[in-house]
Parts: C-alpha cells; sequence; structure tokens
C-alpha cells in the first residue's frame, strides 16, 4: 500500500483515512475466514449468530470497497469514514446480541469471549487515525453502550452474574465484565486527549509556516524593490559619466582654444578686435560649461535620492527579518515545552505499565495461595486468573498508548528542527542585508564626496567666467593692455588644465559609484 509522503494537513488526514479502511478491509477478511470455517457446520447454518456473522462480514468488506472507491486520488470522505466508523462498532454489538438470540450456551460463549473484546479495541484505536479526539471518545462510549447491552441481554436469556465465570452454571464475572465496560471509554478517553494534542501541535507547527512564507514573500518584494534602485542607480551613474565625458571634451576643446587666443595675443597689435572675438567665445563656453555643471549637480541630486530609498528599504527588510526572527525562535521554545509535556506523558504511561506488572506478579501469587489452599481456594484461583487476563489487556494498551506518545515526540522533532532552519536561513538573510545597507552607505559616501568636487567645479568656472569677461573688457579699451592680457591668458590656460585634471579624477570617481551599483545590483539579486 501507499500513504502520501507530504507535509500538508491533506495528505496526513488522507493517509490515516486510508489506513483506518485498509484496518476495516483486513479485520473483514480474516471474518471471511472464520465464517467460512463455521460453515462447515451445516447444522449452524441457519442460526441467528451464523446469519449476523456473515452480515457484518458483507457490511465491512462493502464498507471497505467503497471506502476505497471514494478515497482515490487522495480524497478525503470525512462524513463517509466517520459514519463508517461507527457502523463497524454496531455490526460488532450485533454479532454478540445475535449470539444471544441462539440459546442460553451461545449466549454466554460470546458474553465470555475475548476476541470480540480485542476487535472493539482494535475499532476504537483504528478511529484515533481519522484525527477527531471527538469522534473517537464518543465511539468508545457507544462501543461501551453496545458492549453492556449484548451482556446484559444475555444475562435476561438467563446467564447469570458472579465472582467468576462458570460456564457450567453460565455465570457471566462480575469483576472482569464491569472492568472491560469501563476500560473501553477510559481507552478512548486517552486517545481522545492524544489526538488533542496532536492537533495542538500540528496548529503551531502550521502557524510556524505560514510565519516562515510571509517572511519569504516580504524578503522577495525587498529584494525586487533593492534590485529596482540599484538599476536607476546604475542608469543614473552611466548618464552621469556620459556627462562627465561630453564635459571633459568641452573643457579640452576650451583648453586648445585658450591656447590658440595666447598665440593671438602676442599679435594683438594687428589684430586686437580678432582677440576681443576670441575671449568672449571662451566666456559663452566657460558661461555654458558653469549651467552644465548646475545640471550635473541635479544629476547628483537624483543619485543621492535612489541611495536614501535603498537606505531606507534595507532597514525596513532588516527590521522584518528581526521580528520574524523573534517569532520563530518564540515557536521553537513552544515546542521545547510541549516536547517536555509528552515526556510528563510518557513518564505516566511507564506507571501505568508498571502498575499493570505488579498486578499480573499480584494474581500469580494470589493462583499460588488459591492451589496451596486446594477446592476451598479454586473460587479465588478464577479471580485471580481473570485479573491476570485484564493485566496483560491493560498493559497491551499502555504499550500503543506509549508507541502514540514517541510517534507524537518524534514529530515535535521533526517541527523543532524546522523552526531551527527557519532561525538559521533568517539570520543569513539578515546577514546579506545588513552588508547590503554597508553598500548602500559607501556609495552615499562617495556621492558626497563627488557634490563636494562638483561645487567646486561650480565655484571655478563661476571665477573664470569672471576673469575672462575681465579681460574682454580690458581687451577693448586699449592695446596697451595686451601684455597683462596675455598673462591673464596663461593663467586661464594653467585653470582649466586643473579643471580637466579635477573633471578626470571625478570620472574616476563615477566608475567606482557605478562599480558599487554593480556590487548592489548582484548583491540584491543573489
Amino acid at each position: 500500500m501507499h500513504f502520501a509522503s507530504q507535509s500538508d494537513p491533506h495528505s496526513v488526514i488522507a493517509s490515516g483515512f486510508r489506513l483506518a479502511n485498509y484496518v476495516r478491509l483486513g479485520l473483514g477478511i480474516t471474518f471471511t475466514l472464520s465464517v467460512l470455517g463455521n460453515l462447515t457446520e451445516m447444522e449452524r447454518i441457519k442460526t441467528y449468530l451464523i446469519q449476523s456473522e456473515i452480515l457484518a462480514v458483507g457490511v465491512l468488506i462493502v464498507l471497505g470497497l467503497v471506502g476505497v472507491f471514494l478515497m482515490r486520488g487522495n480524497r478525503t470522505p470525512g462524513h463517509f469514514v466517520r459514519v463508517s466508523a461507527f457502523i463497524d462498532m454496531t455490526m460488532v454489538g450485533l454479532v454478540m446480541m445475535a449470539g444471544s438470540q441462539d440459546g442460553q450456551a451461545e449466549g454466554y460463549n460470546m458474553a465470555v469471549e475475548r476476541n470480540l473484546y480485542a476487535v472493539y479495541i482494535i475499532f476504537l484505536i483504528s478511529s484515533a487515525l481519522l484525527g477527531s479526539a471527538r469522534i473517537t471518545f464518543l465511539l468508545s462510549v457507544y462501543g461501551s453502550g453496545l458492549f453492556v447491552s449484548a451482556i446484559l441481554l444475555v444475562h435476561s436469556m438467563g446467564a447469570e452474574f458472579g465472582t467468576r465465570d462458570n460456564e457450567a452454571r453460565m455465570t457471566i464475572g462480575l469483576a472482569p465484565f464491569i472492568s472491560a465496560a469501563v476500560f473501553i471509554p477510559v481507552c478512548g478517553g486517552i486517545l481522545a486527549a492524544g489526538i488533542r494534542i496532536q492537533q495542538r501541535l500540528s496548529k503551531i507547527a502550521m502557524a510556524g509556516a505560514q510565519e516562515n512564507k510571509a517572511l519569504v514573500e516580504s524578503l522577495q518584494d525587498q529584494q525586487k524593490k533593492i534590485a529596482e534602485y540599484a538599476r536607476n542607480l546604475d542608469g543614473a551613474t552611466a548618464r552621469f559619466q556620459t556627462f562627465i565625458q561630453e564635459t571633459t571634451g568641452r573643457i579640452e576643446t576650451q583648453a586648445a582654444a585658450l591656447e590658440e587666443a595666447n598665440a593671438v595675443t602676442e599679435e594683438l597689435t594687428a589684430s586686437s578686435s580678432q582677440t576681443a572675438d576670441t575671449v568672449q567665445s571662451q566666456s559663452r563656453g566657460i558661461e555654458q560649461m558653469a549651467t552644465q555643471s548646475t545640471e550635473l549637480k541635479g544629476v547628483i541630486a537624483s543619485i543621492s535620492s535612489a541611495n536614501q530609498n535603498l537606505t531606507e528599504s534595507s532597514g525596513e527588510a532588516l527590521a522584518s527579518m528581526e521580528t520574524v526572527q523573534s517569532t520563530v525562535e518564540g515557536t521553537t521554545e513552544t515546542l521545547g515545552r510541549l516536547e517536555s509535556a509528552f515526556s510528563d506523558v510518557s513518564k505516566i504511561t511507564e506507571i501505568m505499565n508498571e502498575i499493570a506488572e505488579k498486578t499480573n506478579l499480584l494474581s500469580l501469587n494470589a493462583a499460588i495461595e488459591a492451589a496451596r489452599a486446594g477446592d476451598s481456594g479454586r473460587g479465588f484461583a478464577v479471580v485471580a486468573d481473570e485479573v491476570s487476563k485484564l493485566a496483560d489487556y491493560t498493559g497491551q494498551n499502555v504499550r500503543k498508548i506509549a508507541t502514540i506518545v514517541n510517534e507524537s515526540m518524534s514529530t515535535i522533532d521533526a517541527a523543532r528542527k524546522q523552526s531551527d532552519e527557519a532561525v538559521r536561513q533568517t539570520s543569513t538573510q539578515k546577514e546579506r542585508t545588513r552588508n547590503t545597507n554597508q553598500q548602500v552607505e559607501q556609495t552615499s559616501q562617495l556621492l558626497k564626496q563627488q557634490a563636494t568636487l562638483l561645487e567646486s567645479l561650480i565655484r571655478e568656472l563661476e571665477t573664470q567666467r569672471g576673469r575672462a569677461t575681465a579681460v574682454l573688457n580690458g581687451s577693448r579699451e586699449q592695446i596697451d593692455g595686451q601684455k597683462e592680457l596675455a598673462r591673464t591668458m596663461e593663467s586661464l590656460d594653467r585653470e582649466i588644465t586643473e579643471i580637466n585634471e579635477a573633471s578626470k579624477g571625478l570620472l574616476s570617481g563615477i566608475e567606482d559609484i557605478s562599480q558599487q551599483a554593480a556590487n548592489l545590483r548582484n548583491l540584491s539579486e543573489s
């Protein structure tokens, strides 16, 4: 057979439904073999007992086959499986009641038949696979009621209650009867409590999974925003780099023009008018450079704004991850407390098992004492034997409960490991986000440095524009001032050379910013 291995609740419930249905089919097949063996006794074919057994076997097999059909494709017909569980218990009670209609002897045999009592327990345990504590407890009460009703029906047919079973007198042991009637709902209550604990654990695990999913979605959104800001920063840096290259080219052109103007100044005696025009052209060029530098300042402001958005988004992502990490750690602590609680339950089952063993030992001692007493101790020996049987049944069911507790503790351990893994992944992602913040801060420092260089460039251009204006006015006054003009032009040439060098340094800084933007984009996409 194949059970779903997925960890989602629907698959787990479907697996439990199928397993309970397979238990029903297995019991149906087993009872079929038993009924076929009874059919060899031809005189019993028309008795109520054999007819009820045939009916019960048919109902179990039909329900099992219908369940296989309804549960195909990982389906979960909840109403069908719950009603079927009560029908199973009803069939067992029907067999006991029908046996009592065949006479006192047959009714007494059915009343003391331990196999039917074991079937009650098997159906009750398999009901725990349905995942409903309420159904399990109600089924135990219903089964106990059927058992008591069957025994009372046997009593009404002539069987008596006594201190021990006596087939010759058809006396039903009162102590075993009461113990069995009480043990069935007690066992159902214990199973129901285990199911409730398991359901609470499942809710905690699902809540942790939903929180982890929300964390992943939040981190993905933050990563997309960071990648978008990185692309914007990369584009702005590329435009800035292009602008600097164009400005550098213009500065080199202006430097060449100034060299020509310096050569012309030496011939101002013959061409003072041409010198004035050249100086005026240089003044316009410097003014254009100043205007473009102002535009460059706006580009840097845009880059700073994009970088600020990056910083805020990274801070929000870091805060979200710290919150989720705290939540996951709280889940881990809750799982630890649940594991401690299950350890206490395991201790209780150990105590119950020890009580069963001591009861068995007590019944053995009683049997020994009865043997010593001879004929007068036979009744005591029968009671001791029944107490021993009850102790054996109690021990078996305690071991089954211990198995359920161990499986629950294994589930808690797996959930805690998943929670620890979520904490580890959150810490790793938080470290990456912190690295992103460091990259953004480095980019901010570079932008501040470039803004400082740009402001210095603008001030220098304003200075040079004023100087060019002064030179132009001086050249129009008289030729005698051409020597001073030549010296001024040489100074202007040196200043423009320095500006050109500063522009090259600014271009290098822009390349660094571009590299930082690429690193930031790669980090956000990793």
